[in-house]
């Protein structure tokens, strides 16, 4: 498991059975994000990034891969394939300077044909367990108000809502790592 920086490597199940491995992103995974933007519908691509987008650029690419796995964490997972096909990606980054230390912000991206199918929970749980480790106790997500998969996939996690911000533009929700509801 987790043993420092970038060496967080996993493997899980899918719900139907299907083995994932689950590992720390790293610089050269590069072009294994872009496929996964590839392999995204527009719509969830505007859902996680709040615009229109195809591709991510260079630099954001750079963004998202070289990390330091402290303040940033992000983790990619791949089928247990031949290729180790990239299908989600989740990542956690700390609150700025002078806001929530205890709170980071929360981004997942599952593959179309993977969703559904257990993906996000594993993200989630993963993503949880480190965020413990390193004194975060709540994930706070941004979320679109129409993009109500993401808002029922957190309500229905283990994982309880503290908060629930709406407004015109945003649905904010809050949520505790700390208080685990063993029963969802």
């Amino acid at each position: 498991m987790f043993e420092g920086n970038h060496e967080y490597a996993a493997r899980d199940r899918l719900k139907d059975g299907t083995a994932v491995i689950v590992r720390a992103i790293r610089a050269d995974d590069k072009e294994l994000l872009q496929q996964i933007m590839k392999d995204v519908s527009a719509e969830s691509r505007y859902y996680r990034f709040f615009c229109a987008k195809k591709l991510l650029t260079l630099q954001e690419l750079k963004y998202f891969t070289e990390i330091d796995f402290d303040s940033h964490i992000a983790l990619i997972v791949s089928l247990c394939d031949e290729r180790e096909t990239p299908i989600a990606v989740g990542r956690y980054i700390t609150q700025p300077e002078g806001e929530d230390k205890a709170g980071a912000e929360l981004a997942l991206l599952v593959g179309e044909e993977y969703q559904r199918h257990g993906i996000g929970n594993i993200l989630l749980d993963h993503l949880a367990q480190i965020a413990v480790t390193k004194g975060v106790s709540q994930f706070v997500c941004y979320i679109m108000p129409e993009n109500s998969k993401m808002q029922n996939f957190l309500r229905h996690s283990k994982y309880p809502i503290k908060k629930l911000q709406r407004s015109s533009s945003v649905v904010r929700m809050t949520v505790d790592l700390l208080s685990v509801n063993k029963t969802a």
